[in-house]
Order: structure tokens, then C-alpha cells, then sequence
């Protein structure tokens, strides 16, 4: 058996592949820098490698198909992983952890790379068979594949140091019985209680004076820092549509294909070499079994049934294109009519000629901004009119024009880039809009300003201005509760840890509303958001204290594992908080 897994391990080594990626980040990324261009990024004054990163970003990309957008996020990602490993290997090394073989070989026995379980090579009928994974872990030729080397390397500088970082920071953790008799209280204790609510439609939210809002932004000052750079932009674009001559090009086109099967070219190969629709491509254009109506979009489910069997369509259009079908029978089950079909779908695209048009507009605006008009006037000569973007940050998106690659390195300042005398972006394109942007406005991170935070001050007055009438409204029927207007009660069963409707999941209010409330009588009111409800608890359950003792031993475990792991969490976050880090994306990829 160890010369057949032998034989296959070159095919085994992209079984690891997936489960890893994260793990080789860890790997020296300091000393992989082999030319002169700057970094893709710096860490606290010390560079991130190039060669690594691309590497990483070819490995994870020739695995995915991935949209631009996709993309754009991913490098995003795939960057900030690079921090955050570049940080924490910092971290291993000042504090010298290590690992020895006897961890990496307890690691590789005990805590398998996630999938391998799943793959053939390592199951019997089925099911991972253990045996056959130790065997292969226990051939010695094992370890001369390069791929296992860099796993062993990832082992020895990363995971198992990780790991160990991990319970170093968890050290102080000592949960105790007290506590988890506590948590174990709160989770299972039961009320049994009526819920009134004030209905929230009922009730408008007043207007906010520009005076309260700049009470609570005077009185609240560190909650309302800006934590990254902001920007605003002012834009003109037009929608990437089909033109009516690249409609009626697609549509000449299919008829050409129909032309073609009539004369004795085979429909399928056409499909295979030429629809645009990759599921049925690959099977001639073959749509699976016989469907009954309604299986498909109305325009194509009328064509498809219309037709006799053996015939074929005209083109069809439909929101996804022009299809030629071919009805390849129609029978009757159970009463119903059934048919089996085949088509070649043509998508409509927009054509060059139609992308250079819209192009060419934006061009003149762009030329125009430049020569010293006014990004607006120079927009409405063409008609066409500026608007002003939302704030957004580096790596995020205009709501209305989705994901422009090019759109962050052009709204936010690289002083590596080339200087651009332009007063415009260059001309940014998705599949839906293209659009030049002009800058408008910027906040660097750690500003604060009121007009940033305006709309969420004046929300959250408003919120609890309406939550006030409602517990009001409830307090002023306290005696008349099941025959009051606008208040609804419903029964409900809750933990301090639970829901209840109108305060939410496991909050303070929540909390509080079950301490206080008196068995038999209403209580509150108590307000969450824009809600207010009275309770009126009519019993209580707490477990006994032998399902307490049972509970709580796990709880224990639990509390421990949850500690550990939030205050790694915080740990890093705080490094990443604190370390100046320099995104450097934009001199390479359009984001």
C-alpha cells in the first residue's frame, strides 16, 4: 500500500492546498523580496513581500473562477491576512516560541489538514480510514515531497507556535464555578410571561432639532471619530446598455445558426462551440429531463411547447439573451403535458462600437474639466448630471454604480503613484456603468465631523424619541392593557439569555426587565431601540440543582474555550489597532 500512496503522492500534495493557504502565510515574508519595486505593503516600518503575494494571490485565484469584484475583494482580504500574520509572527519570534518534532508530529496525527477526511485516497467505502492516513504519514519518502517540507516549515513557524500563543494568552483565564452556575442560571431560567407592546406604526417619529444633535455630538465627542480615511466624489455616468444595433447584430447572428442547422450543420456541436449558456453547452445544449410548463421563463416555456417535436424555433428573446430551441418531443404524464428541449443561447452584449460612443462622451467631459469648466457645466453639455457620492472608504463602493475597479486608488492619496495633473479620474468601467469622478471631500482617519454623523445622531434621537411615546402610551394604560388601542399582548416563554419580542436578544434591558418584574403584576415600561413593552410575568422555572452540577462542568469548558479565543481575538486586533500599516494594492492591481 505505501508504493501505491507513493505513487499517487503527486496528486495528493492538492489536497493540502486549499486548507493551507492561510497557514503559509505565516512563512518568512520579509525575505521573499527579490526586486526593486516598492512593497506591496509596510508592516511598522518593515516591508511586505511582493514575490510572496503574488504568489499566494495565483495560487487562490487559479482555483476560483472569480468576478472583478471578487477579485478586488479577495486581494483586500489576502492583504489584510498578510498583516495580521506579519504581525503575529513578529509576536512568536520576540517571544521565541518554538516547536519540536514531537508537536509536529502529535499535529499532523491529531489535527488533520481540514478536508482530508474527505478525500478517496484516505477512505475505505467511504469513510476516513485513519489507518491509511497514518501510513502514508509513515512512509519516510513522504516528507521528501516539496509540498510537505513547506507544510512541516508552516507546522514549525506558524501553527504550532499559534497555537501555543494562543493558551499563553489564554494562561490567565480561570473561570470559575461561581461563574458558570451564573451563566448556566441566566441561560436556563424560564419565564413564562405576557408581552405588551405599543404598536411602533402607530406612533410618529418626531422632528430633531439641529440643536439636539449638536448637543449629543459637543456631549459624546469620543464616539464619533472617524476610525478610516472617508471620501466623497462627485461623478457623471452612463448605464453600459446594448445598443439597438447590438441587439439586432445577436439577432442576425442566431438566424444565421438556424440557417446553418437546416442545411445539416449538427445543433450540438454548434451548442458546444457557440451558446453562451455553459451548463447545457457541454451537452449539446441538451436542458436535462422532460419539464412540465412553467419549468422555464415564460417567453422561452411558450416557444418550447409551440413547437412540434424535431422543430426549431425562431430566436427568442428573454431576459438572459436570443435562444434558438428544439422541441425534441412532447408527451403526456399523469395527465400533464411534458417536454424535452435543446437550445443555443446568444447573450447580447455591448458591442465596441457602443462601448467607444459612451467612452468617447465621458472623454469630452473629461477634456473639457480640464481645459477649466466646471465638472457640472461640462456634464450637462453633454446631458448628463453630476452627482455626489456618500462617504466611503478605501476598498468600498458607490450603492448606485457597485464595485468600479480603479475607483479607491483613484479617490484616496498613494504618494508612490505617478502625479496625475488631471483634475478627473480616468474613465472607470463595470459591466453596468461607466463614469469619471471628480474629489469632493475627505476625512482623514482619527477627524471627527458632524455632517459625517449627522444622519446617525439624528436616527438614534428620533429612535428613542418614538420609544418614549410608546412607553408613555403604555404607562397611561397600565390598568387597561388588554382593551387599550394600539397595544398588542402575546404570551412568550424567555431566558435572560433569549428573545423577546420588542427588546431584542440577550441585552441589558432585557436583562433588567426580568430582574425587576413582580409574578402577577405588569412591570416596565422598558424601551430597546424604537420599541417599548410592559411585562407581566406569570411563573418561573430554575433547574434543580442536579442539572445545575451537570451543567455547569461543561460550561466551565466552554467558558474557557470562548475566553481564550476572544481574548486572542482582541489581542490581535489590538495590534493591528495600533501598527501603522501602509496599503500599497493600488500601485499594482485595479482595486
Amino acid at each position: 500500500m505505501l508504493t501505491w500512496i507513493s505513487e499517487k503522492a503527486k496528486w495528493v500534495i492538492y489536497i493540502f492546498i486549499i486548507g493551507i493557504v492561510a497557514g503559509l502565510l505565516f512563512m518568512d515574508m520579509t525575505g521573499l523580496q527579490t526586486d526593486k519595486r516598492p512593497p506591496v505593503g509596510i508592516v511598522n516600518g518593515e516591508n511586505l513581500s511582493n514575490d510572496l503575494f503574488d504568489n499566494r494571490l495565483r495560487m487562490i485565484s487559479q482555483q476560483q473562477g472569480l468576478s472583478n469584484e471578487q477579485l478586488a475583494q479577495m486581494r483586500e482580504e489576502l492583504f489584510n491576512s498578510f498583516v495580521r500574520q506579519h504581525l503575529m509572527q513578529k509576536v512568536i519570534q520576540d517571544a521565541k516560541i518554538t516547536a519540536s518534532t514531537y508537536e509536529m508530529n502529535r499535529d499532523l496525527r491529531t489535527d488533520p489538514p481540514q478536508g482530508i477526511d474527505r478525500e478517496p485516497l484516505f477512505q475505505t467505502e467511504g469513510v476516513f480510514d485513519k489507518a491509511k492516513y497514518e501510513a502514508w504519514l509513515a512512509d519516510a519518502s513522504t516528507y521528501d515531497i516539496p509540498f510537505m517540507r513547506d507544510y512541516e516549515n508552516m507546522l514549525k513557524t506558524a501553527r504550532i507556535p499559534e497555537k501555543q500563543l494562543r493558551v499563553f494568552i489564554g494562561a490567565g483565564l480561570q473561570p470559575s464555578s461561581l461563574e458558570a452556575k451564573y451563566r448556566v442560571l441566566k441561560r436556563e431560567t424560564k419565564f413564562e410571561l405576557l408581552n405588551a407592546q405599543a404598536k411602533a406604526n402607530a406612533f410618529e417619529e418626531a422632528s430633531v432639532s439641529q440643536s439636539s444633535i449638536d448637543s449629543v455630538f459637543q456631549a459624546q465627542a469620543d464616539s464619533f471619530f472617524v476610525t478610516d480615511e472617508m471620501v466623497k466624489v462627485k461623478y457623471a455616468a452612463l448605464p453600459v446598455e446594448p445598443s439597438k444595433k447590438d441587439i439586432d447584430d445577436i439577432y442576425e447572428y442566431a438566424k444565421k445558426f438556424i440557417t446553418d442547422i437546416k442545411e445539416g450543420m449538427d445543433f450540438a456541436e454548434i451548442a458546444r462551440g457557440n451558446s453562451d449558456d455553459q451548463g447545457s453547452a457541454t451537452q449539446g445544449g441538451d436542458l436535462g429531463d422532460w419539464g412540465p410548463r412553467g419549468r422555464w421563463v415564460p417567453e422561452f416555456d411558450s416557444a418550447a411547447f409551440a413547437l412540434d417535436s424535431g422543430e426549431i424555433s425562431d430566436p427568442i428573446r428573454t431576459q438572459f439573451g436570443y435562444h434558438i430551441i428544439q422541441n425534441l418531443g412532447k408527451r403526456i404524464e399523469n395527465g400533464e403535458e411534458q417536454v424535452k428541449a435543446r437550445h443555443i443561447l446568444l447573450t447580447i452584449i455591448v458591442q465596441k462600437e457602443t462601448s467607444d460612443s459612451l467612452e468617447a462622451i465621458l472623454n469630452d467631459i473629461k477634456a473639457d474639466v480640464d481645459s477649466g469648466k466646471k465638472f457640472e457645466d461640462a456634464a450637462k453639455a453633454k446631458d448628463l448630471a453630476v452627482k455626489l457620492s456618500g462617504w466611503f472608504k478605501r476598498g468600498g463602493e458607490i450603492p448606485e454604480l457597485g464595485h468600479l475597479p480603479g475607483l479607491s486608488s483613484y479617490a484616496f492619496f498613494n504618494p508612490l503613484r505617478p502625479k496625475d495633473d488631471s483634475k478627473t479620474s480616468e474613465i472607470l468601467q463595470n459591466q453596468k456603468w461607466m463614469a469619471i469622478f471628480e474629489k469632493a471631500e475627505n476625512l482623514p482617519a482619527g477627524s471627527r465631523n458632524l455632517e459625517f454623523v449627522k444622519q446617525r445622531i439624528e436616527q438614534s434621537l428620533k429612535s428613542k424619541s418614538k420609544a418614549n411615546a410608546m412607553a408613555s402610551h403604555l404607562k397611561a394604560n397600565t390598568g387597561k392593557l388588554e382593551n387599550a388601542e394600539n397595544i398588542t399582548i402575546d404570551s412568550a416563554s424567555v431566558a435572560f439569555e433569549g428573545y423577546l419580542a420588542g427588546l431584542g436578544y440577550a441585552n441589558t434591558e432585557l436583562y433588567k426587565a426580568l430582574s425587576t418584574a413582580k409574578e402577577g403584576e405588569w412591570s416596565g415600561p422598558y424601551t430597546s431601540g424604537q420599541n417599548a413593552v410592559m411585562l407581566k410575568v406569570l411563573g418561573k422555572s430554575v433547574p434543580n440543582e442536579e442539572a445545575l452540577d451537570a451543567a455547569k462542568k461543561n460550561e466551565i469548558s466552554m467558558l474557557w474555550q470562548y475566553g481564550t479565543f476572544s481574548a486572542f481575538n482582541d489581542y490581535m486586533r489590538n495590534l493591528e489597532a495600533s501598527a501603522k500599516i501602509v496599503n500599497n494594492l493600488d500601485l499594482y492591481y485595479r482595486e
